[in-house]
């Protein structure tokens, strides 16, 4: 009788703590969806109400067709609906300009401009286009929170701050990149990188600084005039652009 009774015993605790961890399993699953629900509509918020943003930027590209790494650095401007300019310095002077119509690339070495529909040559700064765009992100892309980050402390000794890291997979099979990942500010979804993966395996990755938001920024930014004596090559644009 005493067996039977300790059986009963170590049986219903051990029933007790299966359905005490399953609860626990299925509470700490639904927190998670609801936080990743609330930094995904949290980011769509930003991404309507960002219209402008101008910054410094060190990028860093992974050249998978030529083996090789290359760095630069520069400035951008960017203005809804697809607009860009990227003013590069380092390591040569080279200027990427589109209206959200065209690309212009100017490299004031080689006295030559490039032209191309948008998603020809200027296939790469199709992420921040998509930024500098319109739509609905869940709608565009498949949204994976990668990384929950940490708001920093206002004071104590541990300050440092972590980054939402969130990956956009294109949903339409046209886009001319695989995956973007974006890293923001938890406080106030503020980028502050951007890395993808083009269609052919090259990498980029872009850290911005000196960030100014929704900046008044005029369209003559926006507008390339080929200089005299500059060679202008006619580039193919990419049927897969959106």
């Amino acid at each position: 009788m005493r067996k039977s009774y300790l059986f009963i015993l170590v049986f219903g605790s051990l029933f007790f703590s299966f359905l005490q961890t399953s609860v626990f399993g299925a509470s700490i699953a639904e927190e998670s969806r609801q936080k990743t629900e609330k930094i995904i509509t949290a980011l769509q918020k930003k991404y309507e109400t960002l219209g402008s943003l101008q910054a410094s930027f060190d990028q860093k590209n992974e050249l998978k067709s030529l083996g090789r790494t290359t760095k630069s650095s520069g400035t951008l401007l960017w203005k809804k609906p697809g607009r860009l300019r990227m003013e590069y310095v380092e390591p040569e002077k080279q200027l990427l300009v589109s209206d959200g119509r065209t690309f212009w690339l100017y490299t004031a070495r080689f006295k030559q401009v490039m032209v191309s529909k948008t998603g020809g040559f200027g296939a790469g700064a199709t992420p921040l286009l998509f930024l500098a765009g319109k739509g609905d992100l869940k709608e565009n892309f498949h949204v994976t929170i990668e990384e929950i980050g940490i708001a920093k402390r206002s004071g104590g000794i541990w300050r440092a701050g972590q980054p939402h890291r969130i990956r956009l997979e294109p949903k339409a099979a046209s886009a001319t990149f695989r995956r973007m990942w974006i890293e923001v500010e938890p406080e106030n979804f503020r980028i502050l990188t951007l890395a993808y993966v083009d269609n052919i395996g090259n990498k980029s990755h872009l850290r911005f600084s000196n960030i100014k938001e929704n900046v008044r920024i005029t369209g003559e930014e926006f507008r390339f005039i080929v200089p005299p004596n500059v060679e202008v090559l006619q580039m193919p644009s990419h049927s897969g652009q959106q």
